[in-house]
C-alpha cells in the first residue's frame, strides 16, 4: 500500500517516523530515506539504534533548494538519482520503505512526475510505501491507499522564530 502525508503543516515526518517505529516493533524491516535533510535531524539519533530500521545516510549539511545554484542543483539531482537506483536494487530487503520529502524531488524541479511515477511502480510490489512532501500532484494522490493532508493553522516560524533543535528538526 502507499501512504502519503503532505501539506504545509508540521507533522509529516513525525507521522512517518511513528509508522517506522510501529513496523519495527512488529518485526518488519524498514528503510528510511530522507531527501533534502541533513544528518542532524534529531530523530536519526534514536532511530539508528532501533532494530529493523535502516537509515539511509544523509549529508552533514543541506541547503534549501532555493539557495542552490544550478551546479549545486545538478549535483543534488545526480546524488538523488543514485539513491533511487539503490532503493530499486535493495527493495527486496525491506517490508516498509519511507521516503521523507519525496515530493520535494518534484517541487524542486530535479525530477519529473513521470520519472517519479516510474520509480514508484518499480518498487511497489507488496511493500508499504510511506511518502511525504509539501505539494503532491493528483496523479500521486490517485495512486495512494492512505492520504493525509497536514494544514498549517499557526506556526512560530511565521513570527520569526527559527526552527528549534529537537522540536522542528
Amino acid at each position: 500500500m502507499i501512504q502519503i502525508y503532505y501539506g504545509n503543516g508540521k507533522g509529516k515526518t513525525t507521522c512517518a517516523i511513528g509508522a517506522a517505529v510501529r513496523a519495527s516493533g512488529a518485526g518488519l524491516k524498514v528503510l528510511i530515506v530522507q531527501f533534502f535533510k541533513s544528518s542532524k535531524s534529531c530523530e536519526r539519533t534514536i532511530l539508528k539504534d532501533l532494530q529493523k530500521i535502516e537509515l539511509y545516510p544523509c549529508p552533514d549539511k543541506v541547503k534549501f533548494t532555493f539557495y542552490m545554484n544550478d551546479t549545486e542543483l545538478q549535483e543534488e539531482g545526480k546524488r538523488y538519482a543514485s539513491i533511487l537506483k539503490e532503493i530499486i536494487a535493495r527493495q527486496s530487503e525491506f517490508d516498509v520503505i519511507i521516503l521523507d520529502e519525496f515530493f520535494t524531488l518534484l517541487d524542486s524541479g530535479l525530477f519529473t512526475a513521470d520519472k517519479l511515477s516510474t520509480f514508484l511502480s518499480s518498487i511497489y510490489n507488496e511493500k508499504e510505501l510511506i511518502l511525504t512532501g509539501h505539494d503532491v500532484g493528483k496523479e500521486f494522490l490517485t495512486l495512494a491507499d492512505y492520504v493525509t493532508e497536514f494544514k498549517c493553522i499557526r506556526h512560530p516560524y511565521s513570527n520569526g522564530v527559527k526552527a528549534r533543535f529537537g522540536i522542528e528538526y
